[in-house]
């Protein structure tokens, strides 16, 4: 006998919607949250649909696991504290196996953030899942687009390009060894949160975002945000270790980087004098932080050992 959309809720989802300042979790109309004094809600929503940002037949807890990763990604943008989240999910069907698997790798991350789920819907159909995510935030301790000064520095976490890679794989626009998809891609699902280090991050920083549509296309949110311009040095750019494992050219894995997109990376900026403190905060959260640039008065540059490429952004477009 198969699951109905009560049931299903049930046994796979409704084990996890308590927690500090959820006054009502699942099971009626809607959830109550309380907002603690001093702190701003901030509030974000992103869809995941298969074979648009996750490949058909993916393991159901990567995606499980990838479909909160996006939602608290944008949170740790702007350093908040994550709260709690809702889940809307479409299925072809009612799959124990899948929503076994999809539950566990969602509820891996859930509870290491201590972020409980308070609601959501169901529904059938072609595999989509929809994440609300919500966060706290300090008095004045917001990281926003539109604060760039010109001298600030350029920094980005962790390494570009691996999740870019999975996609050429993927799509079979180039060959590698037989465990070269499989590997990468799996990488490039369970991304490490940025959540706390985000929040330290707000003693040196009051301006990011995270890649999530390459590393140029989201710097240009920033710059025309900020009304300033930037110069990325390509050679500074943070690889992953499989580049070099699979001795992939270098013009190549720059455009990855440059380009590419999935990183879920945290893209900031720190003036310069503060930057002792933030690998300070970097080391102490055990996450790598690279220089990548300079933000300047106007215009975008990307230069490579001195010369200036000739760079078309080719980031990904939603439409």
């Amino acid at each position: 006998m198969s699951l109905g959309e009560f049931n299903l809720i049930e046994k796979y989802f409704t084990a996890n919607d308590s927690g500090e300042g959820i006054a009502l979790g699942i099971g009626d109309d809607c959830a109550l949250i309380n907002i603690p004094l001093n702190t701003s809600l901030a509030v974000t929503t992103d869809t995941l649909n298969e074979g648009i940002h996750f490949f058909k037949d993916t393991d159901p807890y990567l995606l499980g696991y990838k479909s909160l990763l996006v939602n608290v990604s944008d949170l740790a943008a702007m350093g908040a504290q994550p709260y709690c989240f809702t889940l809307s999910i479409t299925l072809p069907d009612n799959s124990e196996e899948f929503l076994d698997g999809f539950s566990k790798g969602l509820f891996t991350l859930a509870n290491k953030l201590k972020m409980p789920l308070v609601g959501g819907n169901t529904s059938k159909g072609p595999l989509s899942v929809t994440i609300s995510a919500y966060g706290l935030i300090r008095d004045g301790k917001c990281l926003r687009r539109d604060r760039a000064k010109e001298g600030d520095y350029i920094y980005v976490t962790g390494t570009l390009g691996l999740p870019a890679l999975a996609v050429d794989l993927g799509y079979k626009k180039l060959s590698l060894a037989e465990d070269a998809f499989d590997r990468c891609y799996k990488k490039s699902m369970l991304i490490e949160d940025r959540c706390s280090f985000a929040m330290a991050l707000t003693e040196v920083s009051v301006c990011a975002l995270d890649i999530s549509d390459g590393l140029i296309g989201d710097l240009k949110h920033i710059l025309e945000r900020s009304g300033k311009g930037a110069i990325i040095e390509a050679e500074l750019l943070p690889k992953p270790y499989e580049f070099a494992l699979y001795n992939l050219d270098e013009d190549y894995t720059d455009r990855l980087c440059l380009s590419g997109g999935g990183d879920y990376e945290l893209l900031f900026t720190v003036p310069a004098d503060k930057e002792s403190r933030l690998f300070e905060l970097a080391e102490s959260h055990q996450v790598q932080v690279t220089r990548v640039g300079v933000i300047k008065k106007c215009g975008l540059s990307i230069t490579k050992r001195g010369r200036i490429l000739d760079y078309s952004d080719n980031s990904f477009k939603h439409f």
